[in-house]
């Protein structure tokens, strides 16, 4: 299946993306004439590429190759590289760094699954966890096999930080952020008057009910099937979901969070928002409606490995990147 403009329009429909609309730049502001050989176009390539991928001015022999973007594999495994795109993620996936190393889980997670070379999926579902040790200065984090871990949203530190403070312990705000990470889904969160009812009644009301209980993201139905937070003073504890299937996801039925992240990591909205980050990581700005050959490229070579390396391989591959 295609993501052409036709079906970009009809995702952007169902489920709200932020995305500003820009002009493919262009390395060169003078134009060469159809047939005319340009000197400097493979210099100016090889230092696109490394500023884009590595965050720094090209080495001088990549600089000269003939064929700069040969080179995008070999690039996309270097170490530079995988810090800049895990900070990258952390970046996209929260609203600002965390108070600890710990609240940065995607940072350590994709950190992980990039050095690894695992399917991208595996940031949300594979079967690991955050260990920390040592303290202040010395605090290490790393990510170790753990049977009962969903990727870092069973994290507990990430928990913490997006238990939100619905009134009774329903996860709203871990919701969302699940949502946003996944599947690229961005809302508006709108001030209530003093006073106003905040509670599933009040949420339920015509100003509220859209997002809350209707549409493909409804919020409240999906924060049914995590676990509770409970607090006591300081202490914030979670209790397991009840166990009872919703319908999330515009009918997908689910049970728990397991389940509702991985019928999102299965969707076709997962590969779509997969290659909006590799645009976004590359280009410094959403896909452009005449990008959509090359998007529908990203999506489809995304899907058939499974790494987001294929996706941003697919871009920064294409001709069109170094124009």
């Amino acid at each position: 299946m295609k993501w052409g403009k036709n079906r970009l329009a009809a995702y952007l429909a169902a489920i709200t993306l932020v995305g500003g609309v820009a002009s493919t730049w262009k390395w060169s502001s003078t134009a060469h004439a159809e047939g005319e050989s340009d000197p400097g176009a493979n210099a100016r390539c090889a230092t696109r590429l490394s500023v884009a991928l590595l965050g720094n001015a090209p080495a001088a022999d990549f600089a000269a190759s003939a064929d700069p973007q040969s080179q995008v594999d070999t690039m996309l495994a270097d170490p530079l590289f995988i810090e800049r795109f895990s900070r990258f993620i952390n970046s996209k996936f929260n609203d600002g760094p965390g108070a600890t190393s710990e609240e940065d889980a995607a940072y350590h997670t994709a950190k992980y699954v990039l050095t690894q070379k695992q399917p991208w999926k595996n940031i949300f579902v594979a079967p690991i966890n955050l260990t920390a040790t040592g303290a202040a200065a010395n605090r290490v984090v790393s990510v170790q096999a753990d049977p009962q871990g969903l990727g870092y949203f069973r994290s507990q530190p990430w928990l913490l930080r997006y238990a939100g403070n619905e009134l009774t312990g329903i996860k709203l705000n871990t919701a969302y952020r699940m949502m946003n990470n996944v599947l690229g889904l961005t809302l508006t969160a709108t001030s209530n008057a003093p006073g106003a009812d905040v509670s599933a009644t009040g949420r339920a009301s015509a100003a509220c009910r859209a997002c809350h209980f209707e549409n493909y993201w409804a919020l409240d139905t999906a924060a049914q099937v995590l676990s509770k937070v409970v607090r006591n003073g300081a202490t914030v504890t979670f209790t397991p979901a009840d166990g009872t299937p919703k319908a999330v996801l515009g009918g997908v039925m689910v049970k728990d969070d397991k389940e509702f992240i991985t019928a999102m990591v299965e969707s076709e909205h997962f590969a779509f928002n997969t290659c909006r980050l590799a645009f976004s990581f590359l280009y410094g700005r959403p896909e452009n409606a005449c990008e959509s050959p090359i998007f529908d490229a990203c999506v489809e070579s995304f899907k058939t490995s499974g790494q987001i390396q294929t996706a941003l391989s697919t871009v920064a591959k294409d001709p069109t990147f170094c124009q």
